[in-house]
């Protein structure tokens, strides 16, 4: 059994991009990779060096409320809150088109720092740590905090002024040394109030299944029997396809003397665990990962041994990053779903077959069924009973959806006029048939909502989602230029009427010519192999 040892350092073509060498404190982080298709397999395969650029979107951003451009009558007018950048890094989630992994470059440590392609009897994977922060503070100088913090990165960054927020502190505590030296200054009463502890924690896996999170040296939560540190398998990557040729060629020296691995990084997990709370109170589910927590990857080598305990050797940890939330708007753009409602004609013919199995099956449980009489308007406080239940009922899942897209149809009004969350409108937008966005946008501009004509109204309420053409005359009002039109603010005074440039921005916030097209993400260069030109030289 050899007794060489293993270092990790950056895998050869990221030091090649930086231009740094293999012995810089630069290359001694594994590398995160981001892909853009649920093939980034086969692509990683083919050359690990081809893989996305991050971009302005894969960073961490908190909303700030800022005051509406009320001199613009785009969506701008919209916007009661801006997103604030941050240094940190941000992995969205499968379901927005975006997959990760992390590499390393295994080389021996000896002199020189010889490549380990040789070396077949080590195992690579790697572990995710968690950084979780305490804090002990009275509320006031936290809030303070937090509140100055967001305000200093929104100003650098051109947001101008925002309005005071308080989120947690823990949430915002990063920053390159100089920025935070200069806040640290700036604020050192407050920050001397609060007491701020970052615990590193390891994810632990039970023989009997379930794990938790702990911290690391932590004598009073020893690692339990049969508990063991989650690792997950990397692979090692074969010779690229554009580099086989000269792998033939340049022989043991070549690029098949490189020892790169790779693992799929996890996003997202649907694993829960019991975590303790302070001051003796009960324990609460929570999830693996979620998106407040700071994570690092470290790689680890390890070499088995028969008689004795494996060897390992721990890389550097990978850069921070933190994991999007599914609902993510920066990451659901990325993907576009499409949903076709139930076609009310097939259902009607289906309506007159012998129904198969198939459905949403509903098991009501004893004493929890809900028994209202539906016909008698909303049902009144007490009008309702609890029935014996223990019912299974069987519907087809196209009545719960168009039940469901009524409902939904029904409420947006409401939710709209009652919170005045105008911004809502530009988040969706609908295609009618004949509408011409830039007209009505550019008579919106300069006329009021009540003084629209008939084929105005109409095209704007199509505009809004809604077209109220077939419905009986009397049931045609009000309309969405009703509702808006008679729309006040919390004041009392309009919010709408007479105002131009809010009613031009939610026609121009609708507009569907006006969305943005995706277009391919640039990839990172992918650097000739130097082995190539020289199989003789030494690793870069």
């Amino acid at each position: 059994m050899s007794e060489i040892g293993f270092v990790m350092r950056t895998p050869w073509y990221q030091r090649a991009r930086d231009e740094v060498d293999l012995r810089s404190p630069l290359a001694q982080r594994p590398l995160l990779q981001m892909y853009d298709r649920p093939d980034f397999v086969d692509r990683l395969l083919a050359d690990p060096a081809d893989s996305v650029t991050f971009g302005d979107d894969d960073v961490w951003t908190y909303p700030v409320p800022v005051k509406p451009h009320l001199d613009e009558d785009s969506r701008l007018r919209l916007a009661t809150s801006r997103l604030v950048k941050t240094n940190l890094r941000k992995l969205y989630q499968p379901l927005h088109e975006r997959f990760y992994i992390v590499v390393v470059e295994v080389f021996c440590d000896v002199p020189g720092l010889p490549r380990a392609g040789s070396h077949d009897e080590i195992n690579v994977g790697f572990r995710m740590r968690r950084m979780h922060t305490s804090l002990t503070a009275k509320g006031r100088p936290a809030r303070r905090v937090a509140a100055n913090l967001v305000a200093d990165l929104a100003k650098e960054q051109g947001l101008g002024e925002c309005v005071p927020t308080s989120p947690d502190v823990r949430d915002v505590w990063w920053a390159n040394e100089a920025w935070r030296r200069r806040f640290e200054e700036d604020h050192a009463d407050d920050l001397a109030e609060i007491d701020c502890h970052t615990d590193v924690q390891q994810w632990l896996v039970s023989l009997g299944g379930g794990g938790r999170w702990r911290t690391i040296c932590d004598e009073a939560d020893p690692i339990g029997a049969g508990e063991v540190e989650e690792i997950i398998p990397m692979t090692r990557l074969p010779v690229r396809e554009k580099d086989a040729e000269c792998a033939e060629d340049a022989g043991p020296k070549g690029p098949r003397s490189r020892s790169l691995w790779f693992g799929v990084v996890p996003t997202y997990s649907g694993e829960h665990w019991l975590a303790p709370q302070p001051a003796g109170r009960d324990p609460v589910i929570e999830r693996k990962l979620d998106d407040h927590a700071i994570y690092e990857i470290e790689c680890v080598v390890t070499e088995p041994r028969e008689d004795c305990p494996d060897r390992t050797w721990v890389s550097a940890p990978s850069e921070p990053f933190r994991l999007a939330d599914p609902m993510d708007p920066a990451g659901t753009k990325n993907r576009t779903v499409t949903i076709t409602l139930p076609d009310f004609r097939r259902l009607a013919a289906r309506a007159g077959e012998k129904q198969g199995p198939g459905g949403v099956r509903i098991l009501t449980p004893p004493d929890s069924q809900m028994k209202f009489n539906p016909f008698s308007g909303t049902p009144k406080s007490g009008s309702g009973r609890i029935g014996a239940g223990a019912a299974v009922c069987t519907f087809a899942i196209e009545l719960f959806f168009i039940v469901a897209f009524f409902l939904f149809l029904m409420f947006l009004p409401i939710v709209v006029l009652l919170f005045q969350l105008w911004w809502l409108l530009a988040l969706r937008f609908c295609i009618p048939p004949r509408i011409a966005f830039t007209a009505m946008a550019d008579f919106l501009a300069t006329a009021d909502l009540g003084t629209v004509n008939a084929a105005q109204r109409t095209e704007f309420n199509i505009a809004m989602g809604m077209d109220f053409r077939d419905l009986a005359p009397g049931d045609r009002h009000p309309d969405w230029v009703d509702s808006l039109d008679a729309a006040t603010k919390p004041d009392g005074t309009p919010a709408f009427a007479g105002e131009h440039e809010m009613t031009h921005a939610l026609v121009v916030g609708t507009d569907p010519t006006d969305a943005v097209a995706p277009t391919p993400a640039p990839h990172e260069e992918s650097p000739d192999d130097p082995l190539c030109a020289a199989a003789s030289g030494a690793a870069r």
